[in-house]
């Protein structure tokens, strides 16, 4: 053997569905939405796993969006796994939450496809290289949708025997980490730590947390490896498969492979200066390519890089700019730099108002009120959360209206009664309406 055998990871693919947030007018950039989706995703994980001549691709769950999905998952999903097999490449998967009926359905029509751990128990596959075993790998899957118990907990009780000989042991599986009385399968940090595994691999969470965790650190890797491509703009930064390194001695290192065909950022740009509403385009297309620039700099580039934009700074032309905002007349921006297509997702308004607000909060007409109250929104002790409180319990019922319940079952599901949602939302709606307010202030004493 060489120094070290190479295995490559895969978190949440959820073939059979398409990345949401795409403009309508991409294809007319020269973009197929086809090709950035799940499916053109895995299609480049499986190019990169052939050309690093991997020993085993491992998938954490959720391969497949749905069990109505899995019909139209099957061909690429078939397609990949018989080019890794024809490779040499062993394919092994657990299910998750999403396809706990589809992928077990499809290992079965799917030959050489290994479901480890069908039925909600625990069992172990050992890799080998050249006749060498390297690794145990040790997986549970959904059995049903709902979990609410630890798997980890059962292993722990019930042990499955070490390998012999000695290799490293790596556990696969789809769970939600840090969570209490969960319904996907809830698990703790300690409990993973208690197995003495040398590694743990995570779907479900599609936000990757293994960045900088390596056994040669002195430390047992375990974390999320995140969806294969950002799925919705709020799945930002880097997404791929994971290249897994397991050395003749036994350790682990891990390194994240960029090369999802979509990628979405947060970025901030700075309005500071601005006198005119039609130089705010030229600002962001520009802040766009350097933001390229420096991902380029770092890594593989993606065929599409979306970018959620929060204006910040302050601006005499704060009201047209807040205008123009409100007409998504940024939604028509694109640039093409270097083969990629840079557009916007969706631009919001964090800028300061281009007034004095303490001068402005030092009356007691009905601005001054509000700008007192922006004031204090600004800061973070009790009053603001008294005030924080006030609009949580106004806009409890109606978050808590049937008609919101499908939102809360999204995959990306948060709280939109956060303190942080809350203070933004309040802050950004307090601004617009004292600026309209000052406005018609200003008129009313022309006239």
């Amino acid at each position: 053997m060489d120094d070290s055998a190479s295995i490559l990871a895969i978190g949440d693919v959820h073939l059979g569905t398409a990345c949401s947030g795409l403009p309508d007018g991409i294809s007319d950039w020269g973009v197929v939405p086809a090709d950035l989706s799940p499916a053109s995703a895995l299609r480049l994980a499986v190019d990169f796993a052939i050309e690093r001549r991997v020993a085993a691709v491992l998938f954490a769950g959720d391969v497949v969006e749905s069990t109505n999905a899995r019909f139209e998952a099957m061909l690429p999903l078939e397609e990949s796994v018989l080019r890794l097999l024809d490779a040499g490449i062993e394919v092994i998967a657990v299910a998750g939450n999403h396809d706990v009926e589809a992928l077990p359905r499809l290992s079965e029509l799917i030959g050489g496809f290994k479901l480890l751990g069908g039925g909600g128990r625990w069992e172990s596959i050992t890799l080998s290289r050249a006749g060498t075993p390297f690794a145990q790998v040790v997986g549970w899957s959904f059995g049903e949708k709902y979990v609410r118990q630890s798997p980890v907990a059962l292993l722990l009780s019930e042990p499955l025997a070490a390998p012999s000989p000695p290799v490293p042991r790596i556990g696969l599986l789809h769970c939600d980490l840090g969570a209490s009385g969960g319904y996907y399968a809830p698990i703790r940090q300690s409990e993973l730590d208690d197995t003495g595994y040398d590694a743990w691999l995570l779907g479900h969470i599609h936000k990757p947390s293994l960045e900088g965790l390596s056994a040669s650190e002195g430390v047992r890797p375990s974390g999320y490896l995140g969806s294969l491509v950002g799925l919705d703009p709020s799945e930002t930064g880097p997404h791929g498969p994971w290249l897994v390194h397991v050395s003749s001695e036994g350790g682990i290192g891990l390194e994240q492979v960029p090369i999802a065909p979509l990628r979405w950022e947060r970025i901030a740009v700075s309005m500071d200066g601005l006198e005119h509403v039609e130089d705010v385009p030229d600002r962001l297309l520009d802040v766009a390519q350097k933001h390229f620039r420096a991902l380029a700099q770092a890594g593989p580039v993606p065929r599409a890089l979306g970018l959620r934009v929060q204006l910040t700074g302050t601006s005499v032309a704060y009201d047209d700019i807040r205008k123009w905002i409100a007409a998504r007349e940024w939604n028509s921006l694109v640039r093409r730099v270097d083969g990629t297509v840079v557009f916007f997702n969706r631009v919001v308004d964090a800028m300061r108002l281009h007034l004095d607000l303490e001068s402005i909060a030092s009356g007691d007409d009905p601005a001054a009120l509000l700008a007192q109250r922006l004031l204090l929104l600004g800061q973070d002790d009790e009053r603001s959360r008294a005030l924080l409180d006030r609009a949580r319990e106004r806009l409890g019922a109606i978050v808590g209206e049937d008609v919101w319940n499908p939102v809360g079952e999204h995959r990306n599901a948060t709280d939109p009664l956060s303190d942080d949602r809350l203070r933004d939302i309040v802050l950004r709606s307090g601004k617009a309406a004292l600026s309209t307010m000052l406005a018609g202030r200003e008129a009313g004493k022309g006239s």
